[in-house]
């Protein structure tokens, strides 16, 4: 039971690159994560929650602000996000709550505001930490507190570079015709990144005042590069991996978008196929190590009882589902994303351990925060707190439908034709459909019937028999998108009106 004066913490942890099924308590047949199990039993996990958009930087971007891409307009990496201050961290900060942030951010600073002889004028760059929050660690892959940290255990100094700790440690003699991230780490399980990050966030947490917090935690596992220490890089070597969800017949699919996405079919080979799931899975299971030590400092400083804990991800990654490897487009299997919450509060007693197939978007997230919090809603808010699922509450709205946008110009260079402001995917899905309209006139839509084809292998957009669907969909989307785009300064001059 919390008390009415206590303070209510919380805690966001975003793992990168993340496949929503990729977890014990999801139902995946062969990958170890007790931590995120256990953290399931005592919560809740939506089995239906979805990206804004890919990659990294406009996804964050639509997490951190609670507003589709379309408002903020960040829609690739390093993209910069105009009225950054637009943000939970910011928000939270002005309510009286402390705003902290741990590993890294995606953030590209808007060049209007810097000075002018910021670098960051005239360059990509999207190091950054949007403003509002306290920055615990500045750890993306690695940081120079962790090559401190290394050569303080007695690591040579070839190795406390960015190049050099993120390759595997590959025999003399060389792969043997396996990939490398077959190879361990050249660190040790107690020395990676990923556990000097969390111990630097366990540090944190232990000095933090009894003033409620919110805190972002931001792991690279399991984005690549590719690599974990052992024992975790060898731990599913031998495992019967599941099958990747792709049909041969996809390799001559015929829409122009698809053969460009998949112009070099990615991990065609089994063994490298097998190879690949393997280490993906290792540094899963590595990372879940992790979040287990920062649970015990949860508890250890008296924290689990009165925090929030929402554990989610950017974006997925395909391995191997329809040839593709990495994250983007418009299928599920990268777009769908972890979403687990454990809400300490009594009211939340009857959904713990189970598994809600509600429609939620990463958006609703910063929303939910909020609910719990007992906080103002920001009036930028896009998205809807679906913390009344998490304690069954049965007036709570249920999303019909979500919506995702995919920039693909970085893809299109060499396109005939090109127009980088054509190169856009809007997509529409319930549980009947998914529409998917591209920005070029050249790009046919498509349609998939999820209910027959939840593998989304056949394009129906073509077929007369479906012409009333697909324009009842594109409807749907232009009325959707007319709402959504940024409308800030008008719904400011209407409120004075």
């Amino acid at each position: 039971m919390i008390p009415a004066d206590e303070p209510k913490n919380i805690l966001l942890i975003i793992a990168d690159q993340f496949r929503h099924d990729a977890f014990g308590a999801a139902g995946h047949p062969v990958v170890q994560t007790p931590n995120l199990d256990a953290l399931a039993g005592d919560g809740v996990v939506f089995t239906n929650c979805f990206a804004q958009s890919a990659p990294c930087g406009p996804s964050r971007m639509s997490i951190y602000t609670g507003r589709y891409m379309c408002s903020t307009r960040s829609v690739n990496n390093m993209t910069p996000l105009e009225r950054a201050d637009d943000n939970i961290g910011m928000y939270f900060r002005e309510r009286g709550h402390h705003a902290a942030i741990s590993g890294y951010n995606d953030y590209a600073v808007d060049p209007a505001i810097c000075a002018p002889d910021d670098p960051r004028r005239t360059r990509l760059d999207y190091d950054n930490f949007l403003p509002g929050f306290e920055v615990v660690l500045d750890h993306e892959h690695d940081s120079r507190e962790y090559f401190d940290y290394l050569r303080s255990k007695g690591y040579p100094e070839a190795y406390c570079n960015h190049y050099a700790i993120h390759e595997p440690n590959v025999p003399p003699e060389g792969t043997g015709g396996h990939l490398p991230c077959a190879f361990p780490a050249k660190y040790r399980a107690e020395d990676s990144e990923c556990r000097f990050h969390t111990s630097r966030v366990a540090e944190y947490l232990a000095a933090r005042p009894s003033a409620p917090w919110f805190l972002s935690v931001n792991y690279i596992k399991p984005h690549g590069p590719l690599i974990c220490a052992a024992p975790y890089h060898a731990m599913y070597a031998s495992a019967p991996m599941p099958p990747p969800t792709r049909r041969p017949d996809e390799l001559a699919d015929p829409h122009p978008y698809v053969r460009m996405a998949r112009r070099t079919p990615s991990l065609a080979d089994e063994r490298e196929l097998h190879e690949y799931q393997a280490a993906y899975f290792g540094m899963i299971t590595e990372l879940d190590a992790c979040l287990g030590q920062l649970f015990d400092s949860l508890k250890k400083n008296g924290y689990w009882d009165n925090t929030l804990i929402v554990f989610t991800s950017d974006h997925g990654d395909y391995l191997g589902d329809h040839y593709l490897l990495d994250k983007g487009h418009f299928y599920d299997g990268t777009m769908r994303v972890p979403c687990i919450v454990r809400d300490p509060s009594p009211e939340a007693d009857s959904t713990r351990g189970t598994r809600i197939g509600a429609f939620v978007e990463s958006i609703d997230i910063a929303p939910t925060l909020f609910d719990y919090a007992g906080l103002p809603m920001p009036d930028r808010f896009q998205g809807h707190s679906f913390l009344g699922h998490v304690r069954h509450a049965p007036d709570t709205p249920a999303r019909t439908e979500i919506h995702y946008e995919f920039d693909f110009r970085v893809l299109a260079r060499d396109l005939p034709g090109f127009d980088p402001d054509e190169c856009l995917i809007w997509v529409l899905r319930d549980g009947a459909f998914k529409y998917v309209q591209f920005g070029r006139a050249d790009f046919p839509p498509i349609l998939f019937d999820l209910r027959h084809d939840p593998g989304e292998f056949d394009n129906l957009a073509g077929d007369p028999r479906h012409a009333a669907t697909v324009a009842a969909y594109a409807q749907r989307m232009l009325r959707w998108r007319m709402k959504n785009e940024d409308q800030r300064m008008e719904r400011w001059a209407y409120s004075y009106r």
